[in-house]
């Protein structure tokens, strides 16, 4: 398919319903270009005129409306970066309406704010939640395909859960109100004689040089190293002599791989460790090449928002990247093996956390989801958006509704209302209520919370924030990634779109479900961060978050074909054939960067 055939149609293929995280405000810091159309490829291709050329395609169904950070919340966030929420006073909606409390944000620290008022106020009180989004859940939500008939399911977001150990404790507690299972079926790999290691999550087999979880690949190619281009399976297994790198930097990743750690500070290393960055533990404490540094950014910063220069090496210890094995109690997560109780105890659920929070909205607000809620039912039952914000009911959510600006209706030492305005349709809305609590990031709050201490808000100012992008593609079948023979594959991406991705052992929950098998579709899964080493943290987000959010859906797709091209290709990847659909999901604020002293003060 020639690319300007590509741009002018994008494919439907019977698509069918992923801390604080994913609130459309995220986009203050700059605006998302409207360029032209785009195309996942396939069949069945409908007019780019229906597809929108910044959020791309979403899918169908309930999580179509919101993938990541969309286009349509920018302009009230614009409001709140250029103060000029004073501009639509003049046409302020009082709808005299007065809540006990106003939460502002419906991820699942807003929800959990619900939560913890609906099981602890007196059942007259009430409660309105108010989420900029077309869909609620931050970034637990989801894209759900169809593709052929077949139910395929991809985290946007937030993903893996880690199994509660019995001590009824309020995680466990969590659990058993929910109904989720702690031991879930997983379907068994049908099609496919040989040996393939498939992980559970689409996390651990990324962290560090954790290979034991997956059968993972790493693609050297010639862009990047100077080399022919080609795959080096599990490559920690045989002391990486099949890598590109020097004997010295081989050395240096065998030696992080077998055990490494250097423990300077005694009893008190946990404030060591946040003392300094991980680049600097590295190379400095570890004498590890600094090529290896920069292999490592890549998983770094799509847990910890930024790279190695930029982020606490005690975080980099509890992320389980590696050089902590020595000297510091415990070994980090990607020592373990896949038959350790703790290791086959981290999972993910079929679009990442977002069942965890369909289940609790379930649990709050019983009629926004149809179903029995019941952990196989909430998997697959659609929301009933007009019981959301039903008047009269003791907990309402008003989607689309960006919280402009929070102040007592009064002096605040005396006042008993709180003014909450939010723009909605473009209109600005005022409501009141008894109590506040706004469950979004600090980049938001220190500009609508009027009435907020200085002090609060320059420790706001001080926080550096992350980008992250998802993005899932939607495969016809993934036999070229057993004629490779991985599961899941490292990459080094000249364009900054990389690099890891893979497919993850699907969860048993439906039967209109692909089996597992090479020769059916599945979802292949890009978590992508943006190290950008060099520059201060604060400018290193900067940057980087323009990078996410200046690029037009179609230089993405562009990117990730020609990637899976590049690696896949040799394989018999054809991406006209194999790629049915592909979502972009960016998150210009996914994470507050641990920077050293995050944990223990400078």
């Amino acid at each position: 398919m020639k690319d300007e055939d590509r741009n002018g149609h994008i494919t439907r293929r019977d698509f069918n319903n992923g801390a604080l995280l994913g609130s459309g405000a995220a986009l203050l810091g700059m605006s998302a270009p409207l360029l032209s159309g785009c195309n996942p490829g396939g069949e069945r291709a409908s007019p780019a005129s229906e597809i929108h050329s910044w959020n791309g395609y979403s899918g169908v169904g309930d999580y179509s409306r919101s993938n990541g950070n969309i286009e349509s919340t920018r302009e009230a966030a614009h409001l709140i970066r250029d103060q000029k929420v004073d501009d639509l006073m003049a046409d302020l909606i009082d709808s005299g309406e007065i809540y006990d409390l106003v939460v502002i944000g419906g991820g699942f620290s807003g929800l959990s704010a619900a939560r913890t008022f609906l099981r602890e106020a007196e059942p007259h009180r009430t409660c309105m939640l108010l989420e900029n989004h077309p869909l609620p859940g931050g970034e637990a939500k989801r894209n759900e395909f169809m593709v052929d008939g077949k139910m395929l399911v991809g985290p946007q977001g937030s993903n893996v859960v880690v199994t509660p150990t019995g001590s009824g404790d309020w995680y466990d507690e969590l659990w058993h109100d929910l109904g989720i299972p702690r031991d879930p079926a997983f379907q068994p790999l049908k099609g496919y004689s040989g040996e393939l290691r498939v992980s559970k999550t689409n996390y651990m087999p990324m962290f560090g040089l954790a290979e034991q979880t997956a059968t993972a690949g790493y693609f050297f190619d010639e862009e990047k190293f100077g080399v022919a281009s080609y795959w080096d399976i599990n490559s920690s297994e045989n002391g990486y002599e099949n890598t590109p790198f020097t004997d010295e930097e081989r050395a240096d990743l065998a030696r992080l791989h077998r055990g490494a750690g250097k423990n300077i500070w005694g009893d008190d290393w946990e404030r060591g460790l946040d003392s300094v960055t991980y680049r600097h533990y590295l190379e400095d404490i570890l004498a590890v090449h600094p090529r290896i540094t920069q292999m490592l950014d890549k998983t770094l910063s799509t847990t910890g928002g930024l790279g190695a220069d930029a982020v606490s090496a005690l975080f980099a210890m509890k992320s389980g990247l590696p050089g902590f094995d020595v000297g510091f109690g415990d070994g980090s997560f990607y020592r373990l093996s896949p038959s350790d109780g703790e290791a086959t105890g981290i999972f993910s659920f079929p679009g990442g956390n977002d069942t965890v929070y369909r289940l609790m909205l379930k649990r709050v607000m019983p009629d926004a989801i149809a179903g029995d809620g019941s952990f196989g039912a909430i998997q697959n039952s659609p929301y009933n958006f007009e019981n959301f914000d039903r008047e009269g009911a003791r907990l309402r959510i008003r989607l689309n509704s960006t919280a402009v600006f929070i102040e007592h209706d009064g002096p605040p030492d005396s006042a008993s209302l709180v003014k909450v305005a939010y723009v909605r349709d473009g209109k600005l809305n005022l409501i009141r209520a008894r109590g506040v609590v706004s469950a979004i990031g600090g980049w938001v709050n220190k500009h609508i919370v009027r009435d907020l201490p200085e002090s609060y808000r320059d420790a706001f100012g001080q926080f550096v924030y992350g980008s992250n992008m998802i993005v899932n593609v939607a495969l016809t079948n993934w036999e070229f990634l057993v004629n490779i023979g991985v599961s899941a594959c490292h990459y080094f991406s000249a364009d900054g779109l990389g690099g890891f991705c893979n497919i993850k052992q699907p969860m048993s929950f439906s039967d209109r479900q692909a089996p597992f098998d090479p020769k059916e579709p599945v979802v292949l899964t890009f978590y992508i961060g943006f190290p950008n080493p060099g520059l201060p943290a604060q400018a290193q987000a900067a940057q980087n978050r323009y990078a996410l959010l200046s690029k037009s859906y179609a230089d993405i797709e562009r990117a990730i074909r020609a990637q899976m091209t590049k690696m896949f290709g040799s394989a018999g990847f054809d991406e006209d054939r194999d790629i049915a659909g592909i979502v972009v999901n960016r998150w210009g604020h996914s994470y507050i960067v641990p920077t050293p002293g995050f944990f223990f003060g400078v």
